[in-house]
């Protein structure tokens, strides 16, 4: 069989207990040039030299539960105008992971996009890959289970769905057209849901599949690690799935080989300031001398990184649950099989699961708009929005927590230049869901 895109996002004990073959994990350090096994030809695909905000592709990864009608089953929404589709047969479970998936393509195609199935792709021996650039692809979402509100319904048959989209140029007007057509088919047409177990994730890189320059790379890891604790307080603190329970998405401050070097007190080798060679992410520490040592050392570290194996590594965790992180660099390190045949992108794994099409394309947009001032060394709203998030502190003196997070993150978002339509949803849904939490800081 040809061999397919790995999705093990699914947490289970045999997993979790895995550890890194990588020669580099040892006590979190990545100073060896080259790790694993032989880079494989997506691998050796030589990187950009110079990145353009005209060049960037999006895609979009949405894990949520299909209900199909147990046989015989009286409809436990009868009042729900969209369609229920009844299960041929509902202990068949691969029969009705195909029936939902055909049912969530037809869909798509109807609105006038290329879909396909992953049981309909295995079938023909082809590989998903080949699909990236041009049509969505509908398989199982490993991650994705029923719980306690999903199963009190008693009529459902509840089946896992991923649909992925394929990668679009972020610039271009009419992406978010699309989006929005098949997500708002999707949701008008059949009753979907998503809980704790689903997320929404966002993946970025080059329209030409060519890897990011390395210097983007190190701006883009630069700024992410800043402004982590702001841009993760969309997650749910409430959510079992907050601490990475049925997905991996860790922080990089917590999990990544950088933050255990930094947490080991592995002192820089060299100054942290000389490692450092872009003028913006200069020109903020040199502004700002109360910037914390660890914020620098942090920053150095990146840009010691030699390769984008390197920076890869030092931005993922060693261990297998934690390669994966909320801002997910493990494409670019290559330490296991999923990593060596995936996409060359960046990918921004951290949304709870949602139907709210708004608030997804408002991700990606914001997302988007992150990668844009990381790949032009020019743009002002980078060293603003470095410059903000290095100063901002996750609790504030005065207002509740709640209010401080949300007010974090529209200061974030204000510098960036996002528009307010497309971060309202996030600064309500974290003044609600922080409301004087105050377990996570």
């Amino acid at each position: 069989m040809a061999p397919f895109v790995l999705d093990d996002d699914r947490q289970s004990s045999s997993e979790t207990s895995s550890s890194s073959t990588d020669a580099s994990a040892s006590n979190g350090r990545t100073d060896v040039k080259t790790t694993g096994p032989a880079p494989t030809r997506a691998g050796l695909l030589q990187a950009a030299e110079a990145d353009s905000a005209e060049d960037i592709s999006v895609a979009l990864e949405w894990k949520l539960l299909f209900p199909l009608l147990a046989p015989g089953a009286q409809d436990p929404h009868p009042g729900d105008g969209r369609r229920i589709v009844e299960a041929r047969c509902a202990e068949d479970e691969r029969g009705c992971l195909e029936q939902a998936h055909d049912c969530v393509a037809q869909t798509i195609r109807d609105v006038g996009e290329e879909a396909v199935t992953m049981h309909s792709l295995r079938k023909q021996g082809v590989e998903e890959k080949e699909f990236w650039s041009s049509g969505w692809v509908v398989k199982k979402a490993n991650s994705a289970v029923p719980l306690d509100e999903e199963k009190a319904l008693g009529g459902y048959v509840w089946v896992p769905v991923e649909i992925c989209s394929p990668k679009m140029r972020f610039g271009d007007a009419r992406t978010r057209g699309r989006m929005r057509r098949v997500l708002g088919a999707l949701n008008s047409s059949h009753r979907l849901a998503a809980n704790c177990s689903c997320e929404v994730h966002i993946h970025l890189g080059r329209m030409d599949g060519r890897p990011w320059s390395l210097p983007t790379l190190q701006r883009l890891g630069s700024f992410l690690w800043a402004a982590e604790p702001t841009l993760r307080s969309i997650r749910n603190p409430n959510s079992p799935n907050f601490d990475n329970t049925y997905t991996w998405g860790f922080a990089m401050r917590q999990r990544s080989r950088l933050a255990q070097q930094l947490g080991d007190g592995v002192p820089p080798a060299v100054g942290e300031l000389e490692a450092i060679v872009d003028e913006q992410i200069l020109d903020v520490l040199r502004g700002n001398p109360a910037i914390p040592a660890r914020e620098v050392a942090a920053f150095g570290e990146i840009w010691k990184a030699a390769s984008h194996l390197q920076l890869g590594q030092l931005l993922s965790g060693p261990e297998k649950m934690y390669r994966r992180l909320g801002f997910n660099f493990s494409a670019f390190g290559e330490e296991d099989e999923r990593a060596r045949r995936n996409p060359r992108t960046m990918e921004f794994r951290m949304m709870d699961g949602s139907v709210d099409t708004d608030l997804i394309l408002g991700w990606l947009v914001i997302c988007g708009t992150i990668a844009e001032t990381a790949v032009t060394r020019s743009d002002r709203r980078f060293a603003a929005a470095l410059s903000v998030s290095l100063a901002q502190r996750e609790e504030r003196e005065m207002g509740t927590l709640g209010d401080g997070r949300a007010r974090d993150f529209r200061d974030v978002m204000q510098v960036l230049g996002v528009q307010e339509q497309h971060w309202r949803g996030f600064e309500d849904k974290i003044r609600r869901e922080h409301q004087d939490d105050r377990e996570h800081i």
